[in-house]
């Protein structure tokens, strides 16, 4: 299977270089041969992809510990799931993974026929383009099939952080969105190259860059909440390299989906619509570069800390694609004249111009600070950083004016604002100033948090405004209940309606971010068994403590002492709930010691228990957090993965006797 794997892989190669050149002599000199000759290679490439895969699936599942790979990553003890996981466990898999969702994607978009047949010839060979370098950076780097000369006995097996429900979906969701925005940057560059500028190449695009946002903000959720509930910090987002990686792109992204509206709209922002999804694109390649390339350090992650052969590759891939992309643009300059300027500052042009100032910029700062400490280290040797608090001085402010934006937005008129759209922001504006003051009142001081509460409630009474409005105006011609008229005009109207309740898990991400960073509390108490302590409104009792080994022999990473505390949760003198706060010893690991956090979850707290330290008698030290509304983050999640599919939903075409009457 290994040989089979290597073989398809080196195929795929050869075909994308040719799927690449057909498509270039297609847009040159058009003819059926090499049209077909384009999209049959795409085809090819996903199949020989495909096979690839399923031969490293394989050979995990049979442990074919000859193959380095899976030497390094399965062992005898590990579950089915996770030795099917990792497959994207390590830098070859993950890389594989990225070509394997590339190849599919790209084999799908031939079948979309609302690409102009200008352009067309020109996506395909850069999609081939794309294909044929990361089948080379895997074939010449770092082949998931290479082999070990003996077959060992026992595989290492993988790394014990890694072994969470969101090591099966969070990395190949992250990988759809990376892999993704090769479409966009595809539509974009092609268009260009046609010189086929108008608005019609965003339709078809729009889908795709929907796809792309949707797999990297589930990506992003699923990340933080698998942080969350395996490190045992009492967070979910550390600024952390690998993290801030992936969200450079999805604020590009987001851009653009915005910036996109404009054009189709108005005809305007069109230099920003193939900057936006360039600069998308060349951050997923970024993003692949800090995950697997060994510049930029990650204590979180963990990943290598010297410079790998890929590096190179990304690095060159990545400076090809922006003074390519430049090139175009500036050779294309006096084809990107919008139709229309700006007629006032107060109006829904300009703040969509705004929203993609802050979108970029808080992108921009994001990257400063991701590359900053290795591009210092570079050039003076001196290991820097920046912390926290440069992203939340920086990005913050950023990203609360956008949410502003988003409340504010729907309500201005295009080109001015109207004296009725005026007056439809004051209901917004005074509940966001009860908010402030109601909460100033019970004993919030912090301006942020204050900030964000308002913009909040702004943002919620403005949305829930337009949507009574819009309804109230369909009940005045159709005579329809509220309920009824809710629900048509949501489906009649999807694009719309759809990013209202994306929005709305923005708001509600927002408020959870802000109730678990502004108003957590803390405890470390060490306990004997029997003991009890303190916190909030809760009582946590020590009742147990069991001690045993697992997996002892073979010895793998998943070997370990299991060392688990009981916990009594009580409110008052009721008990609530029974958790159970773990320490595991793994003796093969470098960092051996792994905790499991116990937590106790409601819509309006967690009660967050890790066990910090553990001693022969008994004693033990727990490190007990309430972190409130941290759970409206994921239901935001939840609502911004319904209102995304919601949004790109196709519309229900009438039938000519619908529309005719007969």
């Amino acid at each position: 299977m290994a040989l089979l794997g290597s073989l398809a892989l080196m195929l795929a190669l050869l075909l994308s270089l040719y799927g690449a050149v057909a498509g270039w002599r297609s847009a040159r000199r058009p003819t059926r041969q090499t049209t077909l000759g384009a999209d049959g290679a795409l085809w090819a490439v996903a199949g020989l992809a495909t096979l690839a895969s399923l031969s490293l699936f394989y050979l995990l599942v049979t442990r074919d510990y000859q193959i380095a790979y899976v030497h390094q990553h399965v062992s005898v003890h590990l579950p089915l799931a996770y030795t099917l996981s990792a497959f994207w466990a390590g830098r070859e898999g993950s890389l594989l993974l990225w070509f394997w969702l590339l190849s599919l994607l790209a084999a799908l978009v031939t079948r979309d026929l609302q690409a102009s047949r200008e352009a067309r010839p020109y996506m395909l060979a850069i999609l081939a383009l794309v294909e044929a370098f990361f089948a080379l950076a895997i074939i010449a780097t770092h082949n998931p099939f290479a082999m070990h000369a003996t077959r060992p006995a026992e595989g290492i097996g993988m790394l014990p952080l890694l072994q969470n429900p969101g090591m099966i979906v969070h990395p190949p969701v992250l990988f759809l969105g990376y892999a993704g925005y090769t479409v966009p940057f595809a539509f974009g560059m092609a268009a260009l190259m046609s010189k086929q500028l108008d608005s019609r190449w965003l339709e078809p695009v729009r889908r795709w860059s929907l796809l792309a946002w949707l797999a990297l903000s589930c990506g992003i959720l699923i990340g933080a909440w698998w942080s969350y509930v395996e490190l045992g910090w009492g967070g979910y987002w550390a600024w952390d390299p690998v993290e801030n990686a992936s969200l450079i792109p999805w604020l590009f992204g987001t851009a653009f989906l915005h910036s996109s509206i404009v054009e189709q709209r108005r005809g305007m922002q069109r230099a920003w619509n193939f900057a936006l999804p360039t600069l998308a694109f060349v951050c997923c390649l970024f993003a692949t570069l800090v995950t697997r390339g060994g510049i930029i350090i990650s204590d979180l992650h963990g990943f290598a800390s010297t410079i790998q052969p890929i590096a190179y590759l990304l690095l060159t891939a990545i400076a090809a694609s922006l003074l390519g992309a430049i090139g175009l643009v500036y050779s294309r300059r006096s084809l990107l004249e919008g139709r229309r300027e700006i007629q006032s500052f107060v109006s829904r042009e300009s703040s969509f111009l705004l929203v993609n100032l802050l979108f970029s910029g808080a992108a921009l700062s994001v990257l400063l600070g991701t590359a900053f400490p290795a591009l210092a280290r570079a050039l003076s040797g001196t290991l820097v950083g920046f912390d926290s608090s440069f992203y939340n001085r920086t990005v913050g402010p950023m990203l609360l004016a956008v949410i502003f934006v988003m409340g504010a937005c729907p309500v201005l008129g295009w080109e001015r604002l109207a004296p009725r759209g005026l007056r439809n922001l004051l209901v917004p504006a005074f509940a966001a100033a009860v908010t402030i003051v109601a909460l100033f009142i019970l004993g919030a001081r912090e301006a942020l948090p204050l900030s964000a509460a308002g913009i909040s409630s702004f943002v919620v009474f403005s949305l829930a405004n337009i949507v009574a409005r819009d309804v109230a105006a369909r009940r005045r011609s159709t005579r329809e209940r509220w309920l009824r008229s809710f629900w048509k005009m949501a489906t009649q109207a999807r694009r719309r309606y759809g990013a209202y309740v994306v929005h709305l898990a923005i708001i509600l991400i927002s408020i959870g971010i802000t109730g678990s960073t502004a108003y957590k509390q803390e405890l470390l108490a060490s306990l004997s068994k029997g003991d009890s302590t303190s916190l909030g409104d809760y009582t946590i009792q020590y009742e147990d403590l069991a001690m045993e080994a697992r997996d002892a022999e073979p010895v793998s990473y998943q070997s370990r002492i299991r060392f688990a505390t009981t916990l009594g949760v009580y409110r008052g003198r009721s008990r609530i709930d029974t958790v159970v706060a773990e320490k595991n010893y793994h003796p093969a690991v470098d960092s051996p010691w792994v905790t499991e956090v116990a937590i106790h979850s409601t819509l309006k707290e967690d009660l967050y228990i890790v066990l910090a330290n553990l001693d022969e008698t008994g004693l033990a030290s727990f490190q007990i957090v309430i972190n409130p509304l941290v759970n409206w983050i994921w239901v935001g999640g939840g609502m911004l993965l319904l209102g995304t599919l919601l949004a790109a939903w196709p519309q229900t075409r009438k039938r000519p006797e619908q529309v005719t009457g007969t």
